[in-house]
């Protein structure tokens, strides 16, 4: 096998790592690799590659059987909480099994006295209500003569009240109305009265509003004519003020402030005008300076522009490779990021399809470990009674014409299992048989063998029965009404009279308050079972309650195993494919990382050359920034001349201008100067004269003001009181015509009412005559009423006496009814025993009292006991055995597991003794080495992680002769070369190989170290044969023999070869 020839030459120096094949690509690997991929070399060298394949593959094993080991515990785990709680459960059942024989023996000889006893006192009871309802009937009949009596009297009273009530309710009402007439009729009389003293008082009141109108009228009229000639004296007079005082606005004083201001402003425009002069002439001298300075600064701009073109254009260049240079970098860092992204969602997706793996691997153990018990039990027939139990079993090989147990035959929908379930009881468990004979031959075995009792079915005898369909229709209607139990289940057409017989006549209702209202339309005469399972038995009994937890009913088993087995293939499916997604993506993780790996060691590459352009770049940028700032101080020089010079010039064409503003503004200020003057001397008026004729107008005008304010007050009362004057007027006038109307109103209801009083008295009358005959007639009516009803009550006093005696002895009945049945119930239910065979079979052998606190003390044992699964006594045995297995496998994995961690431990402490003695050596050879191939210099080894010589990295450092110490990636391409040959010689000295092939490992050098190379190779030849395939002359030089192909015809290939030594010495002959 490849593996085995692959294992053959590991260490052997002529492995897939060795050196028995060097080219141009081995080198490269040892310049190129990463510190840790380099290790491979001494690995080989050291002879670890066998221990680390090893060591592969026993963490392998390791990993597997750890995996192993934890599928181990998990199943031990599961199994570990099912051995403890079956342990529990297989005790209690034996427990219950023991204490259940015992009570059935005392219980059913005890319900076998209890029958005997109620059936008597059912019978004597019978008699008397029998009885009881003769009596009762005639007193019902005799009742209802006389209830016809009273109801014909009580409808006659009932009329006559009628009538009574409404003679009644006329009279109060028109006794009502004639007292309202004549109240109205008083009312309206004194309202005349008091209308006609109102009129009177109004007419006097409006003739006074008219008179004093007409006077606040003609007042009003004069006081604004006086307000209109006061008003017009106040205008008259602040005219004539407001042109008395303009007359001294302009005084002697304001002419004299006005002419010292235009001297003063006259002189400082002189001043000004000189300041001017003096500043031209001193900007003119500095701008023929700021001229000479600037031609000089232009001259010394040439050479550093020159300088400052070179560097740009450099830096052009550089900007271009680097931009080049980071774009690739970008690229290969969103390659990274990408594919790094991508990893982690693999990773991700990879840990969580895992995870999914795990739990779905789990589940499918629990289903397949549930399914394995549910089989068994159905194997074991787990659940059914001993008899039964024993029967199935020998079907198929001892008893013939056995077709199976009710609850086989059956496929019952789940909502419905418990009500089935209950409804069936102990008949689940009859067993249907084709023929009467196939049954006695089935009880004959029982007994044969002792192995207990059993109900058969026989087909062609059991009859169905089916539900009433009068009865039906009564309860189909009701929302609690569910359907008939045979019609809720699925059976095979053959089966049809057997399930009838014991499903036919058995209701399911919704619930329990539903289940009282079916039972109360159906008479109490049907079994009826609710969804919960509680019972509403044949007379009205209710049996219910909480029901104890199974963990497989065996009507539901069979669907409950199906369902399992379905559940099974899809999650070995889902178990599948989950694991298949798992190694799949794995296997993309190895892929994407190898990728990764790629890109980042590109991206290293790149980087380097990004820092060699950055560097070059700022020492260029250094360079540019000092020839700049010089650029710039001279351009900012001439800025700064060139734009002083433009403020000189714009300085000195404003001064002009201020120049000639200033001779305008002296010459105007002159002019205004002498107008005031003669102004001033030419004013004559007397100002006292004017201010004492200003006092007297003043003195007019107020009292002008006070004299209007007066009648304008004057006008505006007399106005208020015109209006509300007029107001008053018209109301006074609109109550009068109101007044009028309301007499005449008045009148006419007077009259009205006076016709209406009289017709009242008369109707008053007739209607009292008729209420006295009224009640007369009453009276008599009431008196034969009350006769009949004293009978009455004796009747039926009498008949409730009767029903109540009844009514205690049907209940009683009813009682002894449901009582039997229930105990009848009990025994078919319970212990598959009609009457007559428990009678036969069982005898009480202590006093009923004693009996009944032994069935209790029992059967609170039994509850006790709690939920019993009986085929917990051999699955219990089945898992402790299994077990027991599985802990003597998980100790033979723990032991495996240790071997294994022993045997890596010894392997790594191997692996790092060979590869700390091998690195030494090799390390010491590789500065010899070095040395002789370079004429000098030094190098060394460098591990990256000293303190993990299992993990650790070789870096490579070197110093030819005449450099500094640096880092191999450092130097240039020959000096690698020759490095790396160097180290794959040093590596040949410590580990020998019989030849070694070396494929233009050369190629890099120059032709002084080409001819150092071959002489090394010609001395290291003494101790390993070498075939060099080469270009280079030095190297053949040194050959001892020469191969060469060549090609004289198209196509045709041709071998020469020349062994040097035979030539020199034919040459030298």
């Amino acid at each position: 096998r490849l593996k085995d020839i692959i294992d053959l030459f590991l260490d052997s120096g002529i492995g897939k790592e060795a050196f028995s094949i060097i080219g141009q690509g081995k080198v490269e690997e040892v310049l190129s690799s990463k510190p840790e991929d380099r290790r491979l070399i001494f690995d080989d060298a050291a002879g670890v590659l066998k221990y680390k394949q090893r060591k592969q593959k026993a963490e392998k094993k390791l990993a597997e059987t750890t995996d192993n080991l934890n599928r181990v515990e998990d199943i031990l785990h599961e199994l570990a909480s099912q051995v403890e709680p079956l342990k529990i459960q297989a005790s209690i059942a034996n427990d219950y099994l023991e204490k259940k024989a015992e009570l059935t023996d005392i219980d059913a000889a005890l319900l076998v006295h209890e029958i005997n006893e109620l059936h008597g006192e059912w019978e004597k009871e019978k008699e008397i209500v029998e009885s009881l309802t003769n009596d009762k009937q005639l007193a019902i009949d005799e009742l209802k003569t006389i209830e016809q009596q009273e109801a014909r009297l009580q409808l006659e009273l009932q009329q006559g009240e009628t009538e009574l009530e409404h003679v009644h309710e006329r009279l109060l009402n028109t006794t009502k109305e004639l007292e309202k007439s004549e109240g109205q009729r008083a009312v309206l009389h004194e309202r005349k009265k008091n209308y006609t003293e109102n009129k009177d008082k109004l007419i006097e009141q409006i003739e006074e509003s008219k008179q004093r109108k007409v006077q606040y009228e003609e007042r009003l009229q004069l006081e604004k004519e006086k307000l209109v000639e006061a008003e017009r004296a106040v205008a008259k007079w602040k005219a004539e003020l407001e042109e008395k005082q303009n007359l001294l606005l302009l005084s002697e004083k304001d002419l004299e402030e006005e002419l010292e201001r235009l001297k003063a402003d006259y002189i400082e425009v002189m001043n000004e005008q000189s300041a001017n002069r003096n500043e031209q002439r001193f900007l003119k001298d500095e701008l023929a300076q700021k001229i000479k300075k600037n031609s000089e600064l232009g001259s010394g701009n040439e050479q550093l522009l020159s300088e400052r073109e070179h560097f740009v254009n450099r830096k052009k260049e550089l900007d271009e490779k680097l931009a080049h240079v980071k774009k690739q970098i970008e690229e290969q860092l969103n390659q990274y990021n990408t594919r790094n992204k991508q990893i982690a969602d693999l990773q991700a997706n990879y840990e969580k399809k895992q995870s999914q793996y795990f739990e779905a691997l789990h589940y499918l153990q629990q289903v397949k470990s549930k399914k394995s018990v549910l089989e068994e039990m159905q194997a074991d027939f787990s659940g059914f009674f001993q008899g039964v139990k024993e029967v199935l079993k020998a079907r198929e090989t001892r008893l013939s014409g056995i077709v199976g147990a009710v609850a086989e035959l059956l496929v019952v929908p789940k909502q419905y299992e418990t009500a089935i379930e209950i409804a069936l009881g102990g008949s689940a468990q009859h067993i249907v048989v084709e023929t009467e004979q196939a049954g006695r031959e089935a009880i004959s075995y029982l007994k044969t063998n002792r192995y207990g009792r059993a109900t058969f079915l026989p087909l062609p005898v059991v009859q169905g029965r089916s539900f009433p369909g009068d009865k039906k229709n009564l309860i189909e209607a009701d929302d609690a009404f569910l359907g008939i139990a045979s019609q809720l289940v699925s059976y095979e057409r053959q089966y049809e009279s057997v399930m009838s017989n014991l499903l036919g006549q058995v209701v399911i209702a919704k619930d329990l308050a539903g289940a009282n209202q079916l039972a109360a339309k159906l008479g109490y005469r049907f079994r009826i079972v609710t969804l919960d399972g509680d019972l509403i038995n044949p007379g009205g009994a209710m049996t219910g309650g909480s029901l104890k937890q199974k963990t497989s009913s065996i009507i539901g088993r069979t669907q409950e195993l199906e369902a399992l087995t379905a559940k099974l293939a899809t999650m070995e499916e889902k178990t599948w494919q989950l694991e298949q997604m798992t190694k799949e993506i794995k296997e993309a993780i190895q892929t994407e990382s190898k990728k990764l790996e790629a890109i980042r060691d590109h991206g290293e590459s790149l980087r380097e050359t990004e820092q060699q352009l950055t560097s070059e770049l700022r020492e260029l940028e250094l360079k540019g920034q000092s020839v700049n700032e010089r650029l710039g101080h001279f351009d900012r020089e001439k800025l700064a001349f060139e734009r002083e010079e433009a403020e000189i010039r714009q300085r000195l064409e404003q001064l002009e201008w201020d120049l000639q503003e200033a001779q305008t503004a002296s010459e105007l200020l002159e002019q205004q100067v002498n107008v005031l003057e003669e102004k001033r001397k030419q004013q004559a008026v007397s100002k006292e004269e004017l201010r004492e004729l200003l006092t007297v107008i003043k003195v007019k005008l107020a009292k002008e003001e006070e004299r209007t304010a007066f009648v304008s007050r004057s006008v505006a009362e007399v106005q208020e009181l015109f209006e509300k004057e007029a107001q008053d007027l018209q109301e006074q006038e609109e109550q009068f015509a109101l007044l009028e109307g309301s007499m005449n109103h008045e009148v006419d209801g007077e009259k009205l009412l006076s016709d209406r009083i009289e017709a009242s008295r008369v109707e008053k009358d007739r209607l009292i005559e008729q209420l006295d005959r009224l009640r007369k007639k009453q009276t008599t009516i009431r008196e034969q009423y009350e006769q009949v009803t004293s009978l009455k009550r004796t009747v039926e006093a009498n008949v409730k006496s009767l029903t109540e005696q009844l009514t205690k002895f049907e209940v009683s009945v009813n009682r002894l009814d449901v009582a039997l049945d229930n105990r009848l119930n009990r025994l078919q239910a319970d212990y598959e025993l009609t009457f007559e065979a428990a009678k036969a079979r069982y005898q009480l052998k202590v006093s009923p009292e004693e009996a009944t606190v032994k069935v209790k003390l029992l059967k609170r044992s039994i509850e006790e006991l709690g939920t019993v699964n009986l085929g917990a006594i051999e699955e219990y045995e089945r898992v402790s055995e299994r077990h027991e297995f599985l802990m003597e496998q998980k100790g033979d994995l723990v032991e495996a597991k240790d071997n294994l961690k022993r045997i890596i431990a010894e392997m790594d402490e191997e692996m790092i003794k060979r590869f700390s003695e091998t690195f030494t050596a090799i390390r010491e050879q590789f500065r010899l080495v070095y040395r002789e191939l370079f004429g000098g210099g030094e190098t060394d080894l460098i591990l990256t992680n000293p303190n993990d010589l299992l993990t650790t990295g070789v870096d490579i450092v070197a110093r030819p002769p005449g450099k500094k110490l640096q880092h191999l990636a450092l130097l240039s391409g020959g000096e690698r070369a020759l490095t790396a040959i160097a180290l794959l010689f040093a590596i040949l000295q410590i580990r020998p190989i019989p030849f070694c092939v070396l494929d233009e490992v050369e190629a890099a050098l120059d032709e002084a170290n080409v001819s150092r190379f071959a002489s090394y190779v010609k001395a290291f030849s003494k101790k390993t044969q070498f075939i060099v395939i080469t270009h280079r002359k030095g190297t053949m030089e040194e050959a001892d023999a020469l191969y060469g192909v060549t090609m004289e015809e198209s196509g045709v290939s041709k071998l020469v070869s020349v062994r040097l030594e035979e030539t020199k010495e034919l040459l030298e002959a």
